[in-house]
């Protein structure tokens, strides 16, 4: 059956060049997703390389600022935040069919406060996407609520663009208010770990669920660990990993 992974990290996996010929020569496509500009500049330089030799048919690409980074433009009108802004609108105007993210909300890092960095930053990649036309990745620890009414303010409705709930972890209430704006919803074995998350799984239409692996340089660790440095595991073994991840995903109930 062929399979889909809605958000990779590939410019942060080893050898990602190779690792695309090699999931390309699997059938193995993916979005992949850079979230903040050193990752951004990765990508597009592993995109004009791959692109040419057709291993990235069928796979998609997304640039975003992602919330552990947000604290860095303390404040919307921050010089280097417009010119951040700038670089990623250029990037998603070079092509049409990029998404925007991982973009949105999370506790663990500074600025998450009503009114603070994150929410800065997170409005106005959402705005961004909604004008461009893009979906729109999300990650969100803490408040999906807060999410959700940002979304509802930047213009987000039941047609496209669409927001993409990567790696959710909501409950009931979170994915009927998505549903009410078109969301797809990612999941990720995280997914399955709190009871009320898991339930809210059957209230979403099979045709606006997604699965990912969110695999980046902690991905691998397992075979860091009995193998020695990351440089030695081969875009083989990561390939190999990234489908049994995903395929355990595409099995759950």
């Amino acid at each position: 059956m062929p399979i889909f992974d809605s958000h990779l990290h590939l410019a942060r996996l080893p050898q990602p060049l190779k690792l695309a010929a090699e999931l390309h020569r699997r059938g193995y496509r993916y979005t992949a997703v850079a979230c903040e500009p050193w990752e951004w500049e990765a990508l597009d330089r592993i995109w004009a390389e791959a692109s040419g030799a057709g291993w990235l048919d069928g796979c998609g690409r997304a640039y975003g600022i992602h919330p552990m980074i947000a604290s860095e433009f303390a404040e919307a009108a921050n010089a280097n935040f417009e010119k951040t802004l700038a670089e990623l609108r250029r990037l998603l105007e070079c092509d049409p069919n990029a998404q925007v993210g991982e973009a949105g909300l999370d506790k663990r890092y500074a600025g998450y406060e009503p009114g603070g960095a994150q929410e800065d930053v997170f409005r106005r990649q959402a705005e961004m996407a909604f004008e461009l036309g893009r979906d729109l990745q999300i990650h969100c620890v803490g408040d999906y609520g807060r999410i959700i009414k940002i979304l509802r303010e930047a213009g987000f409705g039941i047609k496209r663009p669409r927001p993409i709930f990567h790696r959710f972890g909501g409950d009931a209430g979170i994915v009927k208010a998505g549903l009410s704006l078109g969301a797809l919803f990612s999941i990720h074995a995280d997914t399955l770990r709190k009871k009320a998350t898991r339930e809210a799984l059957a209230l979403i239409p099979r045709e606006h669920l997604l699965f990912e692996t969110d695999a980046d340089e902690t991905f691998i660790e397992t075979l860091v660990a009995t193998r020695g440095p990351k440089d030695d595991v081969t875009p083989q073994e990561v390939a190999v990993m990234l489908e049994e991840t995903l395929s355990s995903g595409y099995s759950c109930p």
